[in-house]
């Protein structure tokens, strides 16, 4: 385009104008919808408005916005050199960001989208959640908005990763990822939680997550003072499934609905299953007496419904349904231990059949209600096309095998996603408990729990705490029809109820405390979430299924578990093992992020003199299954006390002298689904003085007598370096009728010789049987098992000049026998000898020097009969030498304190093991293979001192 000197004198005209126009002070915002009003700045949207610059009547077209020559002095026809004047972006760096408005349409602010989560209805993909990288970047994954006047605050906390509880029966959280509204006042507190559950985390994508099929949780606490003394509380959680493509009118906003991926098809088929609710006795299981149906329908067309009995329905003649597996007895039949009865009740089996003047099919069914007579020990589970599980293909049939018929042989194999129904209350085994069951098929859309607290404090003396809580549980049969029409479905409910309340006095030096609890076997805090088809796995539970109170029994910041919206399992549990609070196991403190180590300290050389294996801890074992309660893992929810049981427990005491109390006590405990038992009477005895110019010596011993058939499995202890969960240990019952007697002894030197260190600790436990009991599958166990433990530690440390020798020495000796007689007692010995010397170099550096002679001694293993074996054995004796050099360095760098350690660490470990020596005569000898392991390091570290 050749340019006119009109062009120019265009653009000039206007430039006058502009720079005539433009304020002495540099406008912020330019023209951007900026309006003054009495003083304050108004940014509200307005549109597009008329500029009376651009309307003269000219030919020629403005591609330069005016807007742009206005704030950026742009011309139309201006040659771009950057010589003088740099390069400047249309948005000035101090305004980065985006506008952002709120729903009345005032500017919120400009910046950055943080979190946004919202849902809309009726619209597909209506459920949608948003998280910025700012949030984990900017904000370590938390955001804090807050106000507070005159003793009335709220708090506004959004993040992946808040510490969260409202009580410990209702929900408690490691790692909550949502919303978090707080409320306090004088005398009133409030909390408010929501979070869409089912895929919280769209991982930082920068991106909306949207779906149209959704799990939403609604949960709040209040809590109210009465006088000085009396708190009250009150707790409401609500997990349920949706759909945006409904209306908000058309879904239960208590009970959920279905979504369009469980509501797409019908029910093909149903199958039954009854099994023995306690398949370790292998007697008693679930009798069967008689069975109907009642089959609900509805004419689509007339909006008639009408109800139909199993004769109804059943071709002349036909098996329907079909009956598989359990035992005929005389007018039942049976399923003891392992064995099962399945009842198939299959809508495309010929035997099944609407009246042909109806012309229903199964598209037609709302409702099925289920009417059995059943006795003894039963447990009822329900299964359905519907429900696909692990086994499963998206279809939800079966992986190459019809749905049903479901034999025991399909279930094993498959491992079809049951849903249990009901449970007998007892383990009850002569048909005494006959009764009528009633149930109704559908799958889980909801679960709320809903309860009351009570807290006292210094009562007349005493402290209190109460709660109970009730779980409802909601499920609707899926209906296609229905769900087209966004008509309600049939709300199916289940309740369960969970209660305790403890109470302490202390009156010195008297004190008594007492707890009573009853938690119902079905009481559950676990929800169903969806994908975003709308479908779950009800056996997938890292996926599909979150839990209001996590497991997390040594209370870090993962879950022992994983679940829906977790990101990891913590592999390595160690409750009761961080008595320092550093979040640290005290069991492997060298271990953290940075730099990860998978040797426990009790194994680790040069640690391990200090620290002692965890067989040789003392506690309180008030479940009888041989390992102290508060060092447990399990794979629980963390209630207070366990579902399905009932008990109370009582103790007192006395301070004799302040250095020695004596605790008497019992519990009384049962399990309400089996009728197991625990009665426990205790005594403990706990003495501790500190001797000036000798030592600290402790001396506990419990004394107590146990009926205890109830089982209380566990995990073992982490394995260090290795992958997965640690394996569960089996409590084998060992004290149905028992004594049982621990005791320990430990003293601590700390007297007038300096820089000296003496620890001896002691530890017997013995178990007398008044019969020779068996555990739960029958084996023959040992009437009087004993375990022994002894541990002698000594350290010194002298100086010669500048440098510093520390000489050490440990022994350590562990016997345990067997609780089960077929499997092998534990006897070992471990003993250290140690030698550190440190010396300075220069001003801040040192120079340390070490050795470590270690014995492991298998003291159980027969050699002898390792001979006769006639093959290569190892014996299970270790020897180690293990020698390390290290430079250390401390200095100051940048305002940081710089530690740098170089050295170099090398071990030779001797294993021990039977051999052929000669193959003539089969003489065997014992020989020791060695091998060297090296480590060389360089690290530096940079600390704030």
């Amino acid at each position: 385009m050749r340019l006119r000197p009109s062009h120019f004198l265009h653009t000039a005209i206007w430039a006058a104008a502009l720079i005539a126009t433009t304020p002495a002070e540099p406008q912020e915002y330019g023209a951007r919808q900026v309006v003054e009003r009495g003083g304050k700045v108004d940014f509200e949207p307005r549109g597009p408005g008329v500029m009376f610059g651009p309307m003269d009547p000219t030919v020629q077209r403005w591609y330069v916005p005016y807007e742009l020559v206005y704030e950026y002095r742009w011309r139309q026809a201006e040659y771009s050199n950057y010589a003088r004047q740099n390069y400047q972006r249309y948005v000035d760096t101090a305004l980065e960001g985006d506008f952002f408005y709120d729903t009345f349409g005032n500017l919120a602010t400009r910046g950055f989208l943080v979190y946004d989560w919202r849902q809309e209805q009726p619209l597909a993909d209506g459920s949608s959640v948003f998280k910025g990288s700012r949030l984990s970047g900017w904000f370590s994954n938390v955001v804090v908005g807050s106000d507070s006047k005159a003793g009335t605050s709220y708090t506004v906390t959004v993040g992946s990763r808040i510490r969260t509880m409202l009580t410990p029966l209702t929900f408690s959280k490691a790692a909550y990822d949502g919303v978090q509204i707080d409320f306090a006042a004088e005398r009133y507190r409030a909390t408010i939680l929501g979070s869409r559950i089912s895929n919280p985390d769209p991982r930082f994508t920068e991106q909306a997550q949207r779906q149209t099929n959704a799990t939403s949780m609604f949960g709040g606490r209040t809590e109210v003072q009465v006088g000085d003394h009396i708190i009250l509380g009150g707790t409401v959680v609500n997990a349920r499934n949706s759909t945006t493509a409904l209306d908000l009118n058309n879904g239960d906003l208590v009970a959920g609905n279905l979504t369009l991926g469980q509501s797409g098809t019908p029910v093909k088929a149903i199958a039954v299953i009854l099994s023995d609710d306690s398949p370790d006795d292998r007697v008693g299981g679930a009798a069967l007496f008689d069975h109907d149906v009642r089959i609900r329908t509805r004419d689509f067309e007339t909006g008639q419904e009408a109800t139909w009995t199993l004769s109804d329905v059943t071709e002349p003649g036909a098996n329907w349904p079909d009956i598989r597996g359990g035992f005929d007895r005389a007018g039942y039949k049976t399923a003891d231990g392992e064995e099962l009865i399945v009842l198939n009740y299959d809508f495309t089996d010929p035997g099944f059949r609407f009246p042909p003047e109806t012309d229903l099919d199964e598209t037609n069914i709302i409702d099925i209600e289920f009417d059995y007579v059943v006795a003894n020990d039963f447990r009822i589970a329900i299964w359905s096309n519907k429900q696909p599980g692990t086994g499963f293909g998206r279809s939800g049939e079966l992986s190459g095998v019809p749905s049903p018929p479901l034999t025991k042989a399909v279930i094993d194999e498959e491992r079809p996603a049951l849903l249990t129904v009901a449970r007998a209350d007892g383990n009850i085994t002569d048909i005494s408990n006959i009764r009528r069951i009633e149930f109704s098929y559908g799958l889980p859309t909801a679960n709320m729990v809903a309860g009351l607290t009570i807290e006292g404090v210094d009562v007349w003396g005493v402290d209190f705490y109460g709660e109970w809580d009730r779980n409802f549980r909601y499920a609707q049969y899926p209906n296609a029809p229905l769900f087209t029409a966004n008509e309600p479905h049939e709300v199916l409910r289940h309740t369960a109820d969970a209660r305790y309340l403890t109470a302490s006095k202390q009156e010195y030096p008297f004190y008594l405390f007492a707890e009573a609890y009853a938690i119902d076997e079905d009481y559950s805090t676990s929800t169903f979430v969806v994908d975003s088809e709308g479908e779950l796995q009800y056996d997938n539970p890292p996926k599909h299924l979150y839990e209001f109170v996590d497991d997390n029994d040594d209370q870090d910041d993962v879950p022992d578990w994983l679940r829906a919206g977790g990101r990891a399992t913590d592999s390595i549990v160690l409750p009761g093992w961080d008595e320092n609070n550093d979040f640290i196991s005290d069991f492997n403190q060298n271990d953290n992020a940075a730099v990860s180590n998978e040797i426990p300290d009790y194994e680790e050389p040069f640690l391990r003199h200090n620290v002692d294996h965890p067989d040789f801890l003392f506690g309180i074992d008030l479940n009888n299954n041989g390992w102290i309660d508060r060092f447990e893992n399990d794979d629980l929810p963390d209630y207070p006390y366990k579902a399905d049981r009932r008990g109370a427990n009582v103790f007192g005491g006395v301070y004799i002298t302040p250095e020695l109390k004596m605790t008497v006590g019992r519990l009384d405990e049962s399990m309400i689904a089996s009728g197991r038992q625990n009665t426990t009477n205790y005594a403990i005895v706990a003495f501790e003085r500190d001797y000036p110019g000798i030592g600290v010596l402790r001396v506990l011993d419990m004394l107590k007598h146990a009926r205890d058939n109830i089982p209380d499995d566990r995990r073992d202890v982490p394995r260090f370096g290795t992958e997965g969960l640690p394996s569960v240990v089996n409590d084998v019952l060992p004290a149905q009728d028992t004594w049982i007697n621990s005791t320990l002894i430990g003293f601590d030197y700390s007297g007038a010789i300096p820089y000296l260190r003496v620890s001896n600790k002691l530890k017997y436990e013995y178990y007398n049987n008044a019969f020779t009991p068996r555990d739960r599958t029958g084996r023959l166990m040992d009437e009087t098992p004993t375990r022994f433990g002894l541990v002698n530690k000594i350290d010194y440390r002298f100086d010669v000049g500048g440098l510093s020798i520390q000489p050490k020495l440990k022994s350590a000796y562990l016997r345990r026998d067997a609780f089960v007689v077929e499997e092998d007692d534990e006897e070992r010995w471990t003993g250290l000898a140690t030698l550190i010397a440190q010396f300075p170099v220069l001003t801040q550096s040192s120079i340390s020097l070490g050795v470590e002679l270690a014995q492991e001694t298998d003291l159980a293993v027969d050699e002898e009969a390792l001979f006769e074996l006639g093959r290569v054995v190892e014996t299970g004796d270790v020897r180690s030498v293990i020698g390390a050099l290290q430079l250390a360095n401390s200095s100051e760098y940048l305002g940081y304190q710089l530690t740098t350690h170089i050295g170099f660490r090398l071990a030779r470990v001797f294993t021990e093991r039977v051999q052929l020596a000669d193959r003539i005569t089969g003489r065997f000898e014992k020989v020791s293979d060695g091998t060297t392991q090296s480590t060389g390091f360089i690290t530096v570290y940079a600390g704030i001192q």
